[in-house]
C-alpha cells in the first residue's frame, strides 16, 4: 500500500468560550483522526486555531503556516470538518483550492464530503478553479475597457489636466474605479507604481496608502 504522507487536520473555533469549554476543538478534532484514519493515513498533525475569526485567512497564523507546509511539500493532505472552518470568503477559499492544485496536495472536507484524491474531487476542485480564472478574466477585461473609455475622451491616469489637485482627483477616480472591479489595495498600489505615478508626497504606493485613500 502506498504511503499517503503526512496530513494536516486543522480545527478552528473563533468565540473565546468556544475556546474556553474546549467541547467545539474536540468535536472536530475527533471527526478529523477518524476521517484521516479511514483515508489510510497514520501519520497525521492536529492544527489548532484558537479563538480566530474565518474571516480572512491572513488573521490565522496556524492556518497560515499549514499552508505553506503543504506547498513545500513539508505535509500531503488538509483535512477540515467544514468549508467555513477553513475559510468563508468565497476568494480566500478559492485561492487555497488554486494552491492545493499548483502545488498538488490533497484537500478534504468532511461536511461537502470532498477529497481531491477521488476523480469526482478533482473534478469538483477543477470546475471551482476554472470559475476562478474566467472571473480574474472578466475583471481584467473591464479594467481594459474603463482605461479604453478613458482614453476615448482625452483622460490620462495622473496627468495634471488644470487646477494643481486635479491629478490627485484623476489618482482617486482611477483608485475607486479599479477597487469597484474587485482589485485589492495591493493590486492597486502595485498598478499605480508600475505606471510611475507618485503619491502626493512624491513617494511609492501601499496597500495602506491606497486604503486610506478610500477610506476619505
Amino acid at each position: 500500500m502506498t504511503d499517503p504522507g503526512k496530513a494536516l487536520l486543522y480545527a478552528r473555533v473563533s468565540t473565546q468560550l468556544q475556546v474556553n469549554d474546549g467541547v467545539s476543538l474536540d468535536v472536530q478534532e475527533r471527526q478529523l483522526i477518524n476521517a484521516a484514519e479511514v483515508a489510510g493515513f497514520t501519520d497525521y498533525e492536529l492544527i489548532r486555531e484558537e479563538g480566530r475569526s474565518g474571516k480572512s485567512i491572513t488573521g490565522r497564523p496556524a492556518l497560515t503556516a499549514a499552508l505553506k507546509r503543504l506547498d513545500t511539500g513539508d505535509a500531503s493532505a488538509l483535512f477540515v470538518t467544514r468549508i467555513d472552518r477553513l475559510a468563508r470568503s468565497t476568494k480566500d477559499f478559492l485561492s487555497i483550492i488554486d494552491r492545493a492544485n499548483a502545488n498538488k496536495w490533497r484537500l478534504v472536507m468532511l461536511d461537502l464530503n470532498l477529497d481531491t484524491a477521488s476523480y469526482q474531487g478533482r473534478f469538483v476542485v477543477t470546475i471551482m478553479s476554472a470559475l476562478a480564472e474566467m472571473e480574474r478574466g472578466i475583471i481584467a477585461e473591464r479594467q481594459k475597457d474603463v482605461h479604453k473609455d478613458r482614453r476615448a475622451r482625452g483622460i490620462k491616469w495622473g496627468v495634471d489636466m488644470g487646477p494643481k489637485n486635479k491629478t490627485s482627483d484623476e489618482i482617486k477616480d482611477r483608485i475607486k474605479a479599479e477597487r469597484k472591479l474587485g482589485k485589492s489595495y495591493r493590486e492597486i498600489a502595485l498598478g499605480l507604481n508600475k505606471d510611475n505615478i507618485p503619491t502626493q508626497n512624491g513617494g511609492k504606493w501601499y496597500a495602506t496608502t491606497v486604503k486610506n485613500i478610500v477610506d476619505r
